[in-house]
């Protein structure tokens, strides 16, 4: 009888406790989940736009908006001065700001050691007019190899001040402006190896007509995806052909 008492009470007691499990266990099973999902929303890339602004950026900046995304502009200064309301916009936004010259031209930028700094402060020079702010970070036109020399690097990073910007993905969205589909393929593809391989997407595009027809596409994909589109200051370390951390 003892025995039989025992075992009830037993039988019992497990009964009472499960259900004071139940709701730990759901709740971490919810906490899991909520953890899985801000792992999967930490993916983080950075969009970047050279040439602009333009005639095209306010649709640009729309495309932007729609999707919550932000960016950051490598701006000519000639551009920044004809299309000023853009560049106030680009800043209102809250969208990176760097600089990518004036002449846009290999060799006139690269003419010497000092002619791209010269560049790079002018256009510094016409960010500030147009919308009272200036910037540190650089990208020097068609990318910073192989004609940023070591001793141009020194000027214009040393002292200059700059920090030296290229990337890890190109849309070659400037040589297929018709085939929307193939530019879209190949940045996605791009960007998922770079994401496999450990590092941070910095996919270069341009403020371009062109390029309007595939940003939405590949927003809504990197969306969807998880991805969180920040933008590239002073405190983020460059990613450029060189790997010069300056």
């Amino acid at each position: 009888m003892l025995h039989i008492r025992k075992t009830f009470i037993t039988a019992l007691a497990i009964l009472l406790i499960i259900p004071l499990l139940l709701p730990q266990s759901a709740s971490a099973a919810s906490s899991a989940s909520k953890h899985a999902g801000n792992k999967a929303s930490s993916k983080i890339i950075y969009l970047t736009f050279d040439d602009g602004p333009t005639a095209h950026t306010g649709q640009l900046l729309d495309i932007l908006d729609q999707y919550n995304a932000k960016a950051t502009f490598f701006m000519l200064g000639p551009q920044m001065e004809k299309f000023q309301k853009a560049t106030k916009r680009i800043v209102a936004d809250g969208h990176g700001l760097g600089l990518h010259g004036v002449t846009h031209v290999p060799g006139k930028f690269y003419n010497s050691a000092y002619s791209g700094l010269k560049e790079m402060q002018k256009a510094n020079e016409s960010l500030n007019k147009v919308a009272g702010v200036k910037t540190s970070l650089v990208r020097t036109p068609y990318g910073s190899k192989p004609y940023l020399k070591p001793t141009y690097r020194n000027v214009l990073l040393g002292q200059g001040g700059f920090h030296l910007w290229d990337w890890n993905v190109d849309s070659e969205d400037w040589k297929y402006k018709k085939d929307h589909q193939k530019v879209y393929n190949s940045v996605m593809k791009q960007i998922h190896n770079v994401q496999k391989s450990g590092t941070t997407p910095v996919v270069l595009m341009h403020d371009q007509e062109a390029t309007l027809k595939v940003l939405p596409q590949v927003l809504k994909t990197l969306k969807a995806e998880g991805y969180q589109f920040e933008v590239l200051t002073k405190k983020v370390q460059p990613v450029n052909f060189w790997n010069d951390k300056r």
